[in-house]
């Protein structure tokens, strides 16, 4: 069999999970501890809390998924195009999705060297 520690490698108490090191109550332990020492931004905390309030209203049946977008599959997640929003979210594929997010970094890479040129004046 595989070399799968079914302790806790802190406690030693039997774990409930199967992913992880440790059972759910050190889990718990380190990341609040975790969380104390790297404090989330605003905006970081704007942006959990619409996929938080995005949940909820998905898992009560108020956010219905719907097939992706952009290639009609039906395995979908949610995408957020504006924060500020939170129920207005866009169901896409992972696939499609990853690669929303990589064009958008490049548009954004791109105007960072537009605007760069333009400061490059002799």
């Amino acid at each position: 069999m595989g070399g799968r520690k079914l302790t806790c490698a802190r406690c030693g108490k039997p774990k409930e999970r199967l992913t992880g090191s440790y059972c759910r109550a050190c889990h718990a332990m380190r990341a609040r501890q975790w969380r104390k020492s790297h404090p989330r931004t605003e905006e970081q905390r704007r942006k959990n809390n619409a996929r938080s309030i995005a949940r909820g209203f998905w898992l009560r049946g108020k956010l219905r998924q719907k097939s992706c977008r952009h290639c009609g599959e039906s395995r979908t997640e949610r995408h957020h195009p504006d924060y500020a929003r939170p129920l207005y979210v866009i169901w896409l594929c992972r696939p499609c999705h990853l690669k929303l997010h990589v064009n958008k970094r490049r548009r954004a890479r791109h105007h960072v060297k537009q605007a760069r040129k333009g400061r490059r004046r002799r």
